[in-house]
């Protein structure tokens, strides 16, 4: 399983930014962030979902409500007797508090068995909070 980061820094802009796994992306509270989560499948004919979140990695996975997806992302995965490649795309709303060196985990749910974890990205994310001034004053005036 892979993982493959973008960032939609302005929906009204379109802008996007790229990250390869094991690279940091610096991101916005209020950004989107879209992960690509790459897995192989064969069997039977199966629905299940994938999760995505980003917190810190512990003794276990420490993150809040508001920084994984909001819904998990249904997948289906067609009945096949050989591997068939899957990327799904699962977009994650940054929210909460701001920081640096986040880390990321997906998984995959509701299929049978235990959940599949995907292996832990560590230290991929930063997140800065809204744009903030201080110090603003006239520095300064003169005639000319």
């Amino acid at each position: 399983m892979s993982l493959r980061i973008n960032s939609i820094e302005s929906l009204l802009q379109g802008i996007s930014i790229a990250a390869l796994p094991g690279e940091k992306l610096t991101v916005t509270v209020g950004d989107t962030v879209i992960v690509y989560v790459g897995v192989e499948y064969r069997g039977p004919a199966i629905d299940g979902a994938i999760w995505v979140s980003y917190g810190r990695q512990d003794t276990w996975f420490n993150e809040d409500g508001s920084k994984q997806t909001l819904i998990p992302v249904a997948v289906h995965f067609d009945q096949s007797m050989d591997w068939v490649p899957y990327e799904i795309a699962c977009p994650v709303p940054i929210g909460g508090t701001p920081g640096t060196d986040y880390d990321l985990y997906a998984k995959i749910m509701g299929v049978p068995g235990p959940d599949i974890f995907s292996p832990t990205l560590l230290n991929v994310l930063d997140v800065l909070g809204a744009a903030e001034f201080q110090n603003f004053a006239i520095t300064s005036y003169e005639k000319v």
